[in-house]
């Protein structure tokens, strides 16, 4: 049994047998990773049985860990007041993540009883996969003016918990212009001046993508990445630890979406949320699933006088969607890093169908033998060969084209590539191998 499985072992028990005293002792004396993990674990009263009975400061360290759902159950629970309360314990930016998820009917009220209002209201304006819906207000500058000695002193005040990767580096109007280390301040002369020693740092705007941020973060190796507005003036910071959040988000939602959920949903989410979640997509893919029908229904003769086609359809079809698939996640992956430009559009079609005429290829002359075998008919296995190469070029064709498509119209590329490109290979292979099947037949 691991630990986790005990620790939930004991909650389960003490739930059960009732005992409210000793389940809140218990749960207090766990790590704050464990709480989050038992949370996450629980029903929806579990969930609220275990975290109502916390003090005002346990409830601040664990707000911040709670997966999306159980904080969703969590703020439905708590008063105002109370989710003030929380609100004032907890950083700027992790307070405004907080409140963004109160219900906009009691938002403004939350947010009257918090001493840093201004402040959250501003940053409230900005959407939460925004650089500046990830940034924190925590950060250290100074004029570039100043002497290293005036550095020096300022970093001697910075409390024992608090932590400076960067040391920002501003004019006299506030704009950000490069940064210095700790170890650098504490290492040169005190008489230079910082805008002497200030190191360019690539900074991005408040309305920027959370996901273009994190890129940014990753190809130029930054341990924060300042946030500035259109004038150049630093707003906040995106620490490394945000940054990291993004990554796995973007990664998982790119997943979800991939897998045709229409939201992120957790492996815990009530049966009535995923159906919500997952029912659109599936309408939509019963849609295409249906396109595919029509084209097979054209060809009723040729099933009927050849069963053999109806035997191949689903080998001609189904390999051209896992080779489009290929391609599909190389392309999202790329157009989400970055990687990919419009410019590059006639090279990666060139490639991926000279790919495509080759794993259909390889993968026609294996299935055509054994077509010829199973049916007698050597003209047959060539058929089946020849749809498999076609279906193959297809599929990494619109691989590339789907993706680019989506995005450039302003659609995630993760959200609905799949479906349509599902939907092409079907349709091509269906007909193609009936096509060429009736063609051999008159």
């Amino acid at each position: 049994m691991t630990y986790n499985e005990k620790i939930m072992e004991e909650v389960k028990y003490l739930i059960e047998k009732g005992d409210n005293k000793t389940l809140k002792e218990y749960f207090s004396s766990l790590e704050i990773p464990d709480k989050a993990y038992l949370i996450a674990h629980l029903s929806d009263d579990e969930k609220l049985l275990v975290f109502s009975p916390l003090g005002i400061e346990e409830k601040t360290e664990l707000i911040p860990e709670l997966d999306d759902y159980s904080l969703e159950i969590i703020i439905e629970a708590l008063d105002s007041d109370e989710l003030s309360k929380i609100a004032n314990s907890l950083d700027v930016d992790e307070a405004v993540d907080l409140i963004a998820e109160v219900e906009d009917y009691r938002r403004d009220q939350v947010v009257g009883k918090v001493k840093r209002s201004d402040q959250i209201r501003a940053l409230l304006k900005f959407g939460p996969d925004t650089a500046a819906g990830i940034m924190t207000l925590k950060f250290m500058s100074i004029n570039g003016k100043d002497n290293v000695s005036t550095a020096q002193e300022e970093l001697r005040k910075v409390r024992e918990e608090e932590e400076y990767k960067y040391i920002y580096i501003l004019d006299d109007d506030g704009r950000l212009k490069g940064y210095v280390t700790p170890w650098k301040i504490l290492t040169s002369p005190p008489e230079k001046k910082l805008e002497e020693l200030a190191e360019d740092i690539h900074s991005v705007t408040a309305d920027l993508d959370q996901e273009a941020v994190a890129n940014i973060a990753g190809d130029y190796d930054l341990l924060q990445v300042p946030v500035v507005d259109n004038f150049g003036h630093l707003l906040g910071v995106i620490t490394i630890d945000d940054l990291v959040d993004v990554m796995e988000e973007e990664a998982t939602e790119d997943i979800q979406y991939l897998g045709g959920l229409g939201t992120i949903e957790t492996a815990f989410y009530p049966a009535r949320r995923s159906f919500v979640s997952r029912l659109p997509w599936l309408y939509i893919n019963l849609l295409t699933a249906l396109l595919a029908a029509l084209v097979v229904g054209c060809f009723e003769d040729v099933i009927q006088a050849f069963i053999g086609a109806a035997i191949f359809m689903p080998v001609v079809a189904g390999m051209g969607g896992n080779a489009g698939t290929q391609t599909l996640s190389i392309m999202v992956r790329g157009l989400a890093l970055g990687e990919v430009r419009y410019a590059d559009i006639k090279r990666l079609l060139w490639k991926e169908i000279g790919v495509g005429f080759l794993t259909g290829f390889a993968v026609g002359v294996v299935t055509s033998l054994i077509a010829y075998f199973w049916k007698g008919s050597p003209l047959f296995g060539v058929v089946v060969g020849l749809a498999l190469i076609l279906n193959h070029i297809a599929a990494g064709l619109f691989g590339v084209l789907i993706p680019l498509i989506l995005d450039k119209v302003g659609v995630d590329p993760a959200h609905a590539s799949s479906i349509f490109l599902t939907t092409v290979t079907d349709v091509f292979g269906f007909f193609a191998l009936l096509g060429l099947t009736k063609a051999i037949m008159m």
